[in-house]
């Protein structure tokens, strides 16, 4: 049995396509069965109760429903499937995944399995990122109203105006010491933002999380320098890239992102887990 947990209000949301989904399902599956969640944090809630019921769930929306599914199915021996429609599908280009989810379905027939290790913040697991401060502020302020008509456009603009006004140090916790930025990132994954491997020592198939402090400030080019070195691996002043099993964040009311999602304030901790989901590639 599977079961499809579908986000309508993602942007690229087709009833008509999620209708061929369940007919290629249904020539594999005895029994397809979909969910439609219908407000923040339903596919967690959905999943949560399903879990133990299906061989395996999809999850039919873009990163932050994936990453909803994913904390409901933690915990159930229950295989993950990836029907990408939203803005960026960040996961599914890390994995190599069409982001046709049709053509992702008809390659679910004959799947093959990697177990991909996830992440923690605070009580929440991740399996792309855990972000703090500069861009986790342009999630907190996205307009979600544009967001639905220009994507990405939605989050360039709020990461114009995040990387203008937002002028906070965060204090943080390291392996190396306490350091203190004005952005971090926790990348579990390669890719950032759509298929840019901006972090491209990160490795979802082990335990590690690949840590960025960025300390430019107020800077549109220094953020944009920064996004470039990384992509070339050059060593900068701008920031710092470490391994790490876990960090803290020690400053409080600092937005907090995972995932894509606004995912509230810290004081934070973040870390790599054993904890493994096993997903269809």
């Amino acid at each position: 049995m599977i079961a499809i947990i579908a986000n309508p209000k993602a942007r690229r949301f087709s009833v008509k396509k999620l209708m061929v989904i369940k007919e290629i399902f249904s020539t594999a599956y005895n029994k397809v069965d979909i969910f439609y969640t219908a407000g923040p944090m339903d596919g967690y809630k959905i999943a949560q109760k399903i879990g133990s019921s299906y061989e395996t769930i999809c999850s039919y929306g873009g990163d932050g429903t994936l990453n909803e599914v994913i904390n409901g199915i933690v915990g159930f021996d229950t295989k993950l499937g990836i029907l990408p429609c939203g803005t960026s599908d960040v996961f599914a280009l890390e994995l190599g995944l069409p982001r046709d989810a049709t053509k992702a379905a008809k390659r679910y027939l004959t799947p093959k399995y990697a177990s991909i290790h996830l992440g923690m913040v605070n009580n929440r697991y991740f399996i792309l990122m855990a972000g703090v401060g500069i861009d986790a502020a342009a999630v907190l302020d996205v307009n979600h109203s544009l967001k639905e008509y220009s994507g990405k456009l939605s989050y360039i603009i709020s990461g114009i105006k995040s990387i203008k006004s937002f002028d906070k140090l965060i204090s943080v916790e390291t392996p190396f010491g306490k350091k203190l930025c004005y952005s971090v990132i926790a990348s579990n994954a390669k890719k950032y933002g759509g298929n840019f491997p901006i972090f491209s020592k990160a490795n979802c198939f082990e335990k590690n999380l690949y840590v960025c402090l960025f300390y430019s400030k107020k800077s549109l080019w220094g953020i944009a320098k920064s996004a470039i070195y990384l992509l070339l691996n050059l060593n900068s002043n701008l920031y710092e890239c470490f391994f790490a099993d876990e960090i803290f964040i020690k400053s409080h009311f600092i937005p907090i992102q995972v995932d894509g999602d606004f995912a509230g304030f810290s004081p934070a901790n973040i870390k790599a887990t054993k904890k493994c989901i096993k997903v269809m590639i």
